[in-house]
C-alpha cells in the first residue's frame, strides 16, 4: 500500500488516477481504520463481495490493473508491482499522453 499510495500521490499531477479497491470482507468498518492509522489518502472504493473485481477476472489480491481514458483494461497482473519504476512510470506516461476515443 506505501507503494500505491506513493503512486497516486505522483500521477494525480498527470490527471491519472489511481485508487485501491478493497475486497475485505468486512467493507468500511474494517477498512476506513486501517486507511487512518497509516495516513493513507488514496481513494479506496469497497467490492466486498467482489462483483467488480469478478468482471475484470480479478481472483485472488493484491491485483493491479491498468484501465485507458476510454475505459479498456490495458494492463495489469498479480502480485507486487514497482508502481516507481521506470519502466512503468514511462507506461503511464505513455497511456496518459493518449487522447480518448
Amino acid at each position: 500500500m506505501p507503494s500505491v499510495q506513493r503512486a497516486q500521490q505522483e500521477y494525480q499531477k498527470s490527471g491519472v488516477p489511481v485508487i485501491a479497491i478493497s475486497l475485505d470482507g468486512d467493507g468500511a468498518k474494517s477498512v476506513k481504520p486501517f486507511l487512518s492509522e497509516h495516513k493513507y489518502t488514496l481513494p479506496v472504493p469497497l467490492d466486498p463481495d467482489m462483483q467488480f473485481a469478478r468482471s475484470l477476472g480479478v481472483r485472488v489480491a493484491p491485483w493491479t490493473v491498468i484501465i485507458d481514458r476510454d475505459g479498456n483494461l490495458v494492463g495489469g497482473g498479480y502480485g507486487r508491482i514497482d508502481l516507481q519504476s521506470t519502466e512503468f512510470r514511462n507506461y503511464i506516461k505513455a497511456l496518459a499522453a493518449k487522447k480518448a476515443g
